[in-house]
């Protein structure tokens, strides 16, 4: 109990010698924008090592974030999702989380609200953490009497995007395959951060929640929540109208080292994209830019 005493007595002392975000407006100063990586992670003073699955957090200067936690030995099947079997379904999904939404910052704390979660659900959830910098290291530090969890972030090395027309959060409104116009099956949301790092969710809105422990599930229980379920996070470039993105990491395991190479065209804060997908079909997609959000606003609403 001494020891809990003190931690927590450092960590508060550490807490309250930070500047506050207000002091930090903008990309240059922001300490939050970039993307980080979780290095360690400590529960109730119990260190997870390795702490469950490579976990990511994207903070984006313009007020979005974005998370992603995925194995990295997921096994690459060339199959459907009705074509799996429970089991295959299982390894594919076990311990995979993330999800985007807004952030927002009062006194050193960071309130993360969820737009939309990997998880069915789980919208609207948020994640109310400290922000505590140990040199270059973040610790998210829970808010309650014990400061649990604690998870460490490093910074993830920048990728400079010389040209930045594109950095914002892009919300698709309508796509094409194969030159039709057809319904979009979810939501699509890409992050593009201002350090070359991005960030791609397509998550189906209310989708109702399993209250099953995940050894119970069934293969209806894995297809009613993650049909049309998308996500990856790697690197981007922006050369011309050449708009390339390397996934590092996928829910789909197969397109994990993928370089979706695309054209596009910018038009004020509409984006419209032209490629293919891995299987070869052609693809053009329209998005709109996010409007920026008050990131010192503690009673911000979300983003219409």
């Amino acid at each position: 109990m001494r020891f809990l005493f003190i931690t927590r007595q450092i960590l508060l002392c550490a807490i309250l010698s930070l500047p506050v975000l207000a002091q930090h407006p903008d990309f240059e100063t922001n300490p939050l924008v970039g993307t980080w990586g979780r290095v360690s992670l400590l529960r109730n003073s119990l260190s997870v090592q390795p702490p469950d699955a490579p976990l990511y957090l994207l903070f984006g200067a313009d007020g979005y974030w974005s998370m992603m936690e995925m194995p990295d030995d997921r096994p690459k099947l060339d199959k459907t999702l009705d074509q799996m079997t429970k089991e295959e379904l299982a390894k594919r999904f076990h311990d995979v989380a993330g999800g985007w939404g807004y952030y927002i910052v009062k006194n050193n704390i960071v309130n993360r609200v969820h737009d939309e979660d990997i998880a069915p659900g789980r919208e609207g959830g948020q994640h109310v953490r400290y922000y505590i910098f140990e040199d270059k290291v973040m610790n998210l530090a829970g808010t309650g009497k014990n400061m649990s969890p604690q998870a460490r972030m490093a910074p993830l090395e920048a990728h400079p995007v010389s040209d930045k027309r594109l950095v914002g959060t892009w919300e698709r409104t309508s796509l094409m395959m194969d030159g039709k116009n057809v319904p979009p099956p979810a939501p699509e949301i890409i992050l593009l951060g201002e350090d070359g790092w991005f960030s791609h969710t397509q998550l189906p809105k209310n989708r109702e929640r399993i209250n099953k422990p995940g050894d119970q599930w069934t293969k209806e229980d894995y297809l009613k929540a993650y049909t049309n379920v998308e996500a990856s996070r790697g690197t981007y470039t922006v050369e011309g109208n050449k708009f390339t993105r390397e996934a590092v990491a996928a829910i789909d395991p197969r397109l994990v080292g993928w370089s979706n190479v695309q054209e596009f065209t910018l038009d004020g804060e509409n984006l419209t994209v032209r490629g293919a997908t891995m299987a070869g079909v052609k693809v053009e997609s329209k998005y709109r830019r996010l409007p920026p959000r008050p990131i010192l606003s503690w009673s911000a609403k979300p983003a219409k």
